[in-house]
């Protein structure tokens, strides 16, 4: 009876240690339409390092953001990330995206004929036409500040200013797929505060469209996500 005891505990142990290991470590996700070129498609279902860039803490509530053993996201990375445009849900809750990252804190991005400088922790950039707009979003979503702008002029906290200091990093992303807008073309610069960790594997795929025992496409299994 001991010996039946101890058996079920070792299991019991051994199931909440998978749970920990699935939750802290890597999760799978499914990649949502219409995918990120070149890499994936609607229906993946991919593996994701939580530890790539430090596990995520805090962020929400009394806790703030932090990260246990952090490192730096590098260009060229395939980030998962919360979306950022959500204001109702918790960061965590929201619904999840991928996309490479283009740029990082203090790098310079084109957006047709205008030349935009990504904001960083701590970094000073300076206000003018070009950026404006996306200054006084930043200010509002995720630093909550109270920022608007007036006769082309940005105000923070009820003053006029002239140049911007966050408290955040911000990362540009994108789907490298002209067809999907779901990136920084569409909700700005993306806050560290977001990012899940870096996608390293593509275990399997499957049409959404076809029933739950069929549309599993054979040349999508176990496949390693490197550049």
């Amino acid at each position: 009876m001991r010996n039946l005891l101890k058996f079920i505990l070792a299991l019991v142990i051994a199931f909440l240690l998978m749970l920990a290991f699935r939750s802290l470590a890597f999760t799978i996700y499914e990649v949502p339409s219409p995918g990120i070129k070149s890499h994936l498609i609607a229906g993946d279902r991919v593996i994701v390092n939580r530890w790539s860039y430090g596990l995520r803490t805090g962020g929400e509530g009394f806790f703030s953001y932090s990260r246990w053993i952090s490192s730096p996201v590098e260009k060229g990375d395939l980030v998962v990330f919360n979306f950022p445009l959500d204001t109702i849900h918790d960061i965590s809750d929201r619904a999840v995206y991928a996309g490479y990252c283009d740029a990082l804190p203090g790098d310079t991005v084109r957006i047709g004929s205008i030349q935009i400088e990504i904001p960083g922790k701590g970094r000073i950039i300076k206000v003018d036409s070009s950026n404006i707009k996306m200054l006084c979003n930043i200010y509002i979503l995720h630093e909550k500040r109270k920022a608007h702008i007036q006769n082309g002029k940005l105000y923070v906290d009820g003053k006029e200013v002239s140049y911007c200091c966050f408290k955040n990093n911000y990362y540009w992303i994108s789907s490298r797929d002209g067809s999907n807008q779901m990136d920084s073309r569409y909700f700005g610069p993306l806050p560290e505060s977001h990012i899940i960790g870096r996608m390293v594997m593509l275990v399997y795929s499957k049409d959404a469209g076809k029933p739950f025992y069929s549309g599993f496409r054979d040349d999508r299994w176990f496949i390693w996500l490197n550049d």
